[in-house]
């Protein structure tokens, strides 16, 4: 019932793709039109995202030059993590206390959000190499560590996200809301169930787990089938594979069989509409390739 992500990963590969997202994050602060205020994702990146941050010349080559081909998916990973943030607050408001980040890498919600943090716990899970270097750049930075934050470190291509949970202060008994963003499409389709099935099994009805996947050919717009073939590819080249694409049914019908009930299902464009600002779309066209889900553990 583990998270069988590729067993080849090495440090470096694990560490430069959570840097590389709290860069995508970072490097956005700097638009007129932000999806959200993250001041702090800079400090989490290693040295040479941090210049490429603070360096506006050296951002643009980075961004623009190297990674052009992939660029627009930079707004995904921004819009998956507005639409889990904003979930959240809503399950907060209806009494859920505990938040579980599963592969957290460099989030930094814990430091972003002291009014939700003065009502749940949050449990951070990632690979002890990962949870090392960001409780290192956090103490360089010199941040007090909120209380109700609490590490979890685990390798979960040997533990299931819920059993790494036992001594940590979790509490089994209570609903919870769980993310699992930027995971699903490394893991075969039985993988994620296995994944899905502890969870339902383990915790009770009510608890949300929120979720983003790759859409399959049929469901991806022909138009941005390129781009989703280059970044196959560049995930694959940094020993990442993606390895499972779904449609909206076939992932509703997975998620069904293990004991979920759909909540919510959008692709990013859908949600970016649901986010435009009042000054129009962003500047880049949100691919039609991921899709963000929300179910709930069903009635027993």
């Amino acid at each position: 019932m583990s998270l069988r992500k590729p067993t080849s990963l090495h440090k470096k590969s694990r560490a430069s793709t959570a840097e590389l997202t709290a860069a995508v994050r970072a490097i956005h602060q700097r638009n007129r039109v932000r999806l959200f205020e993250d001041p702090f994702s800079g400090f989490l990146c290693g040295w040479f995202w941090r210049l490429v941050v603070r360096l506006p010349p050296l951002s643009w080559i980075i961004v623009h030059g190297l990674l052009r081909a992939i660029e627009p998916v930079s707004l995904c990973v921004l819009l998956r993590a507005r639409y889990a943030e904003q979930a959240l607050e809503a399950a907060v408001e209806k009494g859920i206390d505990q938040y579980v980040i599963i592969g957290a890498g460099m989030d930094s919600f814990a430091f972003r959000r002291p009014d939700l943090m003065s009502r749940i716990d949050v449990f951070e899970i990632d690979h002890p190499l990962t949870q090392d270097q960001k409780l290192a750049r956090i103490h360089r930075a010199g941040w007090a560590i909120p209380s109700r934050l609490h590490f979890v470190p685990a390798d979960l291509t040997k533990i299931s996200a819920v059993d790494a949970l036992e001594g940590s202060g979790f509490q089994r008994s209570r609903p919870t809301f769980l993310t699992l963003m930027g995971v699903a499409y490394y893991l075969s389709a039985e993988d994620l169930g296995e994944t899905a099935e502890s969870i339902a099994r383990k915790l009770p009805e009510g608890t949300l787990l929120l979720l983003d996947y790759l859409l399959d050919e049929t469901s991806s717009s022909s138009e941005h089938r390129v781009m989703k073939k280059k970044l196959k590819a560049f995930v694959a080249k940094r020993g990442e594979p993606m390895k499972a694409e779904y449609s909206m049914a076939s992932m509703n019908g997975l998620m069904a069989a293990r004991g979920f009930d759909a909540v919510e299902n959008l692709t990013l464009p859908e949600l970016e509409r649901r986010y435009r600002s009042p000054q129009g779309a962003w500047h880049l066209e949100i691919p039609s390739i991921f899709a963000v889900g929300t179910f709930r553990v069903a009635a027993r």
